[in-house]
């Protein structure tokens, strides 16, 4: 079993057009590289099982200043950048008749989230891919709208292995938006129709989609799952 197990299970070898990975960008038959030129992870709930702990922080501080942080605004801020975060948190403030800056809000939870970020572990699977494309000789990047000290830390730490990132800080536009990705494959020196992109919000598999990334959803392809196949 090798990385070549990977690339079958997700399709990635031989996929039809239209279709691999759930992706509606695949590449045609025999336009497939043997191997991606690199690889494109997001960090929140794909490389580290973070999002929940977004979610609480963000609640905790809207709460502090007033607001009401509801299920809806939970499922709002998966994968949102800084500035559509930073609204629905206003929004919830706005909610219980509060009114704050929204930056500041936010600044709060970047500081909760960078303590959480230190004792962060990576998912399941997630440092045995890493190792595997690393060993391979795949150049492999961070791709995240999280801006600031929390990315540092992961780079510093579990992120270790990547060779090149585009954060929140980044002057481009945030995902949907497929600015990210190309930003990304820009980076390692490479096309982006030949990467490889791990994903597993809405806002970010619609990223690496329509940037022409072959994307993979982690929620269909858990990476303890393709993990086990090396």
């Amino acid at each position: 079993m090798a990385l070549e197990d990977v690339y079958r299970k997700i399709g990635f070898l031989a996929n039809p057009a239209g279709g691999g990975a759930g992706a509606e960008n695949a590449i045609a038959v025999g336009a497939v590289p043997a191997a991606p030129a690199a690889v494109l992870w997001d960090m929140d709930g794909t490389l580290v099982d973070s999002e929940e702990e977004w979610a609480r922080v963000s609640g905790n501080v809207v709460r502090a200043h007033g607001g009401i942080w509801t299920d809806e605004d939970i499922v709002a801020i998966r994968g949102a950048d800084t500035i559509a975060h930073e609204r629905r948190m206003m929004d919830a403030v706005r909610r219980g008749g509060g009114e704050v800056d929204p930056w500041k809000m936010f600044a709060e939870v970047l500081r909760a989230m960078a303590d959480h970020m230190a004792d962060a572990q990576l998912i399941d699977g997630a440092g045995a891919l890493l190792d595997a494309f690393s060993a391979a000789g795949i150049p492999q990047a961070l791709v995240t709208a999280t801006p600031g000290r929390p990315v540092e830390i992961f780079l510093a730490g579990p992120g270790s292995r990547l060779e090149a990132a585009v954060t929140g800080d980044d002057d481009v536009p945030g995902k949907p938006n497929p600015a990210p990705y190309l930003l990304g494959a820009e980076r390692l020196g490479v096309a982006i129709e030949n990467c490889l992109a791990f994903e597993d919000s809405g806002p970010g598999l619609a990223a690496a989609r329509s940037a022409g990334a072959f994307t993979v959803d982690v929620g269909e392809f858990p990476l303890v799952e393709l993990a086990a196949l090396l």
